[in-house]
Parts: C-alpha cells; structure tokens; sequence
C-alpha cells in the first residue's frame, strides 16, 4: 500500500516511518496512526 496517497492511511493504521532527525541513515520508527495533520491528497515523500 502506498503511504503516498492520504486516502490509503486511516487512523489506527501501523506505520513505519524516518524522522527528519533519521534521514542520513534511515532508521524506522514504527506507531499507529492517531491523527492525518494534512488535507492534501498525496505527497511524493509519503503523506
């Protein structure tokens, strides 16, 4: 499932994602969904 496209992450979806502080060397950090801060569609980055 793409996590590009708002209308694919629900709240209490399990997610993995990098914070921006991880970027360089990409560790995951794994939680569920609680609440989409955005109203956009789709990022490219993930949404």
């Amino acid at each position: 499932m793409s996590g590009t496209l708002r209308k694919n992450i629900k709240a209490g979806s399990k997610v993995s994602i990098v914070q921006k502080q991880h970027q360089r060397s990409g560790e995951l950090t794994e939680g569920i969904v609680k609440d989409l801060l955005t109203n956009s569609a789709s990022h490219p980055h993930g949404i």
